[in-house]
């Protein structure tokens, strides 16, 4: 089994990286977040432990990017600050995140261990009408999520939970919904900008 380590940190990759070699992972660290993600697809990981402290903004990039190109998930697992904002914490759990640790200590890496143990979804019961998306801009490369109110076949009326300039026949490549469901990757197209935002997936 193989396993990524993405961190600009060094005590804490080592840290990691013994950890996992314990458990019988073979092991590979990259301290660039750019790096990692040309290589991934060749990696094909079984785990991958995301720094989000050094790429507090990239990491959602790589765990989309990673949802969209690898056919079989690996499970992630982000390094996080204590504080780690409520906000990113939902986005971390939308994309699918099986768990975060805040340190490199014996206790941390024993929270580690047993994220890797734990069996089952990644994904918390939710109704249809709690379900949430995000997606990365077209443009920008910003990462947006928002809630969806209704659904009608393939279309999805959403409201951001920011604003976000999109303009009709604009589509969306890199996406993912969660709701009670489970978590799934979509591409879609913009139909619709106001009064909602309407999503036609294809």
């Amino acid at each position: 089994m193989k396993a990524l380590i993405v961190s600009d940190a060094l005590q804490e990759s080592l840290n990691i990286q013994s950890t996992l070699e314990q458990l019988g992972y073979d092991t590979i660290c990259y301290r660039w977040l750019l790096k990692a993600l040309d290589n991934v697809e060749e990696i094909q990981p079984h785990v991958v432990v995301i720094n989000a402290v050094d790429y507090p903004r990239h990491w959602k990039i790589m765990v989309q990017h990673m949802k969209c190109s690898l056919k079989k998930q690996p499970r992630i697992i982000l390094l996080t600050p204590p504080n780690f904002d409520e906000e990113e914490a939902e986005k971390a759990d939308l994309l699918g995140i099986c768990g975060c640790i805040t340190g490199v200590g014996q206790k941390h890496m024993e929270r580690l261990v047993q994220l890797l143990e734990e069996r089952g979804s990644y994904v918390s019961a939710s109704s249809p009408s709690e379900a949430k998306i995000l997606f990365i801009h077209p443009y920008e490369g910003t990462l947006y999520s928002g809630q969806i109110i209704a659904r009608e076949d393939e279309k999805y009326n959403l409201i951001a939970d920011t604003p976000v300039e999109l303009k009709t026949g604009d589509v969306i490549s890199d996406g993912s919904i969660k709701s009670s469901e489970g978590i799934k990757s979509i591409q879609g197209e913009v139909v619709e900008t106001k009064p909602d935002l309407i999503l036609s997936l294809s």
